[in-house]
């Protein structure tokens, strides 16, 4: 599995994806198609991470965990700035 980011060219249509849908929601989505959004996506990629991350990935489903999501969700544009990442394609 690997991580993209919504800002390579072509990359959200080439899924059915708008720029709406990435800048709202984090997506899995598998080489068959299937989709994941939001925590679930998170789960899942923590679960393909194996290990620990698995339990995690486990706990993220669990009733309550999807207001940290939306926490972060809601923020996530001001994580990166607080990390330090740039975004690898230009708007």
């Amino acid at each position: 599995m690997s991580a993209l980011p919504s800002q390579q060219p072509g990359l959200i249509e080439r899924h059915g994806l708008t720029r709406a849908d990435v800048e709202h929601h984090v997506w899995a989505i598998e080489p068959g198609g299937r989709r994941f959004r939001g925590s679930a996506a998170i789960a899942r990629l923590l679960g393909e991470m194996g290990g620990g991350w698995r339990v995690l990935g486990w706990a993220v489903l669990l009733p309550g965990a999807g207001l940290i999501y939306a926490l972060v969700d809601r923020t996530r544009g001001r994580l990166g700035a607080v990390w330090g990442d740039r975004p690898p394609y230009p708007d």
